[in-house]
């Protein structure tokens, strides 16, 4: 494990390994907290794949595939290969999803260079036909064009395919979670001064869970008593993330941790 990178963000050598050599597509399956959005960002700035990589955050509970797929040809038209190749699409009233994707197909039939497509939130989607839509890509898509898949549970997309043909990559709950060598570079990058045997504590408790750990960064953030705080408290994952919310919330001074905000340690 080396050490956390210049962004505060620590480096995850195994998973960044797994996202580098995966095949077409990617699934990042767990629940709220595990770290998912944090993994697929820090990678992408770790990787230097910001100018390849096409981000497109599914707004909760969407229902307008029109409005979805806007997103994702503007995501794409930011990529260096997708200015070049993804033409303009403006909303319109009688704009027909499958016809996107079919567009979308052939602007992308020359694409000769690797592209990421990161779609975070999938779950949000909630357009069937927006889905059937995207396997339809999913399956079709040439081979330069890569998805990556972040889910609070898997996806009905006819991913079993993929699976035989060994052409997807699975990232589950369990993967996602921090070595106890990961949860000391995160505190060590929050300036968290903690001995052995609280870091051992506190990743006991949190059970290496992504949130449970940055929540703690935050609220050990300017404690006169950083082993003291790891002794305070124990229990599930649910009571620590209310501790640790509390304390946080409870000390506005600390907010300024090393997470940046919910939206880093949620996905």
């Amino acid at each position: 494990m080396g050490p956390a990178n210049r962004d505060g963000v620590v480096c995850r050598p195994g998973l960044f390994g797994l996202l580098d050599g995966a095949g077409r597509v990617t699934e990042v399956s767990a629940p709220a907290g595990s770290g998912k959005t944090l993994l697929l960002r820090s990678w992408i700035g770790e990787r230097g794949l910001a100018d390849r990589c096409a981000w497109v955050a599914v707004q909760g509970e969407e229902r307008d595939p029109q409005r979805f797929w806007l997103s994702v040809f503007g995501a794409l038209r930011d990529t260096a290969a997708g200015s070049r190749l993804v033409r303009p699409l403006t909303a319109a009233p009688d704009l027909d999803g499958w016809a996107v994707v079919e567009r979308l197909l052939t602007d992308l039939g020359e694409l000769d260079d690797r592209v990421w497509l990161v779609i975070d939130d999938v779950h949000e989607l909630a357009s069937p036909e927006a889905m059937r839509q995207l396997e339809l890509l999913l399956m079709r898509a040439p081979a330069g064009l890569r998805f990556v898949l972040a889910t609070r549970h898997d996806l009905r997309l006819g991913l079993h395919r993929l699976r035989l043909e060994g052409e997807l990559t699975e990232i589950r709950a369990a993967d996602l979670r921090f070595t106890l060598e990961e949860a000391r570079a995160l505190f060590e990058t929050a300036g968290i001064p903690l001995s052995g045997s609280a870091l051992g504590l506190l990743y006991e408790r949190t059970e290496g869970w992504a949130a449970g750990l940055r929540l703690a960064a935050l609220s050990l953030a300017g404690h006169p008593d950083p082993d003291r705080f790891a002794a305070e408290f124990s229990g599930s994952e649910r009571t620590v993330a209310e501790y640790l919310l509390a304390e946080v919330t409870a000390s506005p001074s600390r907010s300024g941790g090393c997470c940046g905000g919910p939206r880093c340690w949620s996905g």
